[in-house]
């Protein structure tokens, strides 16, 4: 490992997760972790470096959550142009610190945080261990279905917003051709019509629909 051109001292990913986790485990409760970007950065390589180091229960026992700095001072200060870490310390308190350096980082974050965020925004902005966890999975199967459905795309049966749609609703191509394959438009139809968290899966568009449909009939042609 470098910084600056210079190499430095380094430590294995589990032994580094090991002692952040004697250290949080040595405070005398269950703690929230906070974090500029957290849910789109922090909490996602954290996450991913706890399972690399099969430490995920045991972190989950001593911190409840995280808290996203970032949409907290966008609330606070919306007529902003930049919300970046730096140019928040630069403009609301005068400071400048080396933002590469993890414990100036760190220590910025802190005061502006102590100065700036009150408990009730702190919670408005924070979220559970276990949920970052099924939303991490739910991203990732999203992703997944997303690019089995990517044939239909590239065969304009569907728009990429469409695709990005039934993929979220737990949808892959797998699903939607089995669909047509047992019961044909209408099972298709049904699937793609059916209510998902109290709104339509994907579309009730019949022209969107049959679309789909030839795509399928023309696969079973070839």
């Amino acid at each position: 490992m470098f910084y600056e051109g210079k190499p430095v001292t380094a430590v294995q990913l589990d032994v580094a997760i090991q002692k952040f986790l004697n250290w949080l485990q040595s405070l005398t409760e269950p703690c929230l972790l906070l974090a500029h970007n957290a849910k789109l950065f922090d909490a996602k390589h954290l996450l991913k470096a706890l399972e690399m180091s099969s430490k995920t229960e045991p972190f989950s026992e001593v911190v409840v959550g995280f808290c996203d700095t970032l949409p907290a001072f966008k609330e606070l200060f919306p007529e902003r142009k930049s919300y970046s870490q730096e140019n928040l310390a630069r403009d609301l308190l005068e400071s400048t610190y080396n933002a590469h350096n993890a414990l100036n980082d760190v220590q910025m974050l802190q005061e502006l945080s102590d100065k700036f965020l009150s408990a009730q925004i702190v919670q408005k902005h924070s979220f559970s261990f276990s949920w970052y966890q099924e939303y991490t999975k739910y991203l990732s199967d999203k992703r997944v279905n997303l690019q089995t459905l990517q044939p239909l795309v590239a065969a304009k049966a569907i728009s990429m917003g469409m695709a990005g749609k039934a993929a979220a609703s737990g949808l892959s191509f797998t699903h939607l051709l089995l669909a047509f394959q047992r019961g044909g438009s209408e099972a298709l139809s049904n699937v793609l019509k059916e209510k998902f968290n109290g709104k339509t899966r994907v579309t009730r568009r019949n022209k969107v629909i049959m679309k789909i449909c030839d795509f399928f009939k023309g696969q079973s042609k070839e």
